[in-house]
């Protein structure tokens, strides 16, 4: 979060009764360069929070007077405070206490005795996930309030449409920032591709380690332009990159389909739908998971056989409530590569269909396989077989070489 905001240093409040907890927890957290206000009640917390307004809130449950839960619900029902994320931190364990916890509006559980390191990840993660959400709703803020302007006098619109392009530009920039380092070690080699159409995009995509042994890797593309659909997409990718559905091992694609379905039902994001490929690959076992809902096949692109396309046969994301996601399982030969991309490199208002589509892509991504081109000699060829030499469609692709 310090990086995103240079020279702010996030505030976090820490609630607990015992005051030796309080005193762990703050040192900890000081030493890595975060504000600390303690209350040893809820009650008191209440009284705090009327002139402060930390970034994260560290909570136990047992309390007296009032416990954790009755003060989470609290904060939560509290437009002043209710974009504060909660975590607790309690030595309670078990499933009751943690479906209540999350029922009551926590974002993450931890057990004490807690791993510093990963208390600390934790933490890290949910900050940054507040303040993407922070600088994404701030961007639309301000470009709403420029459109607002517009409307107003005529006189101004051509200064105002300059600032406008320029809040665009940033608000671009910052999803510009959110896609991942490439990575070139003995285990993997990764290249990309990204071309929005417009300034804002729907696509996304990324990588991480969920473990030492596991791989997550995706690609999700928000339907429409402009700031809606990338808002959603970096919602979404959020989700992914800090692991923030709740009950869900990241390791099995399907769950994750699961969940993301009962987060972005289309009737309540504006009738936004969007595509998705995702995929864990475990680097012991060579094995890879994958799923994909709505999205175009994927390439697996081999030395020792011919090209294989992965797909699966599931629904949209939030186009109805309750479906069985299904999720596939292949084992990954040495010296392939992974070639996941947007339909947008085979839109049909782009491109003649007769001469580009899915069976030329496959060649021509072959090709620049084969003569270890980086991707991005795609995108004047691109522009070149389009109808008017521009991209009428945000264009991704995403490729993960398997050492």
């Amino acid at each position: 979060m310090q990086n995103l905001i240079s020279g702010y240093t996030p505030k976090i409040m820490i609630i607990d009764d015992i005051e030796d907890n309080i005193r762990v927890l703050g040192m900890l957290l000081q030493e890595n360069n975060y504000q600390i206000e303690a209350a040893m009640s809820a009650n008191m917390a209440l009284d705090q929070l009327q002139i402060i307004h930390p970034d994260l809130i560290l909570l136990d449950i047992m309390m007296p007077e009032m416990d954790g839960y009755e003060l989470c619900k609290l904060l939560k029902n509290n437009p002043n405070t209710t974009d504060i994320p909660v975590i607790f931190v309690t030595a309670r364990n078990d499933e009751e206490a943690l479906l209540k916890g999350f029922d009551y509006g926590a974002v993450d559980f931890i057990t004490k005795p807690f791993n510093p390191k990963e208390l600390l990840v934790r933490v890290k993660n949910h900050l940054d996930l507040k303040l993407s959400k922070q600088i994404i709703n701030d961007k639309i803020t301000e470009i709403t309030e420029i459109n607002r302007k517009l409307n107003e006098s005529k006189k101004e619109i051509e200064d105002t449409y300059k600032k406008l392009q320029n809040e665009v530009v940033s608000a671009a920039e910052y999803v510009q920032s959110l896609l991942p380092a490439r990575i070139h070690n003995d285990v993997i080699e990764t290249d990309w591709l990204f071309a929005p159409s417009h300034s804002l995009g729907g696509d996304s995509f990324g990588y991480h380690w969920l473990d030492e042994d596991n791989l997550a890797i995706y690609l999700l593309d928000v339907s429409g332009h402009g700031v809606a659909s990338a808002l959603q997409s970096v919602s979404v990718l959020n989700m992914l990159r800090f692991s923030t559905l709740p009950d869900v091992d990241f390791r099995e694609p399907a769950n994750v389909f699961t969940e993301l379905n009962k987060a972005y039902q289309i009737q309540q994001h504006n009738f936004l739908f969007f595509t998705i490929f995702f995929a864990v690959y475990n680097r012991k076992t060579r094995k890879l998971k994958y799923a994909s809902a709505g999205h175009p096949p994927t390439f697996l692109i081999t030395k020792l056989s011919s090209t294989q396309l992965l797909a699966s046969q599931n629904m949209l994301i939030g186009t109805t409530d309750n479906f069985n996601f299904i999720q596939n399982e292949i084992h990954i030969d040495h010296n392939s590569s992974l070639v996941i991309y947007s339909d947008g490199i085979i839109d049909a208002y782009t491109f003649d269909m007769e001469k580009w589509n899915e069976d030329t892509l496959q060649i021509y991504m072959e090709e620049l396989i084969r003569r270890e081109y980086p991707l991005s000699v795609s995108l004047d060829y691109l522009k070149k077989i389009s109808y008017k030499q521009i991209l009428v469609d945000d264009v991704s692709i995403l490729k993960i070489k398997f050492k």
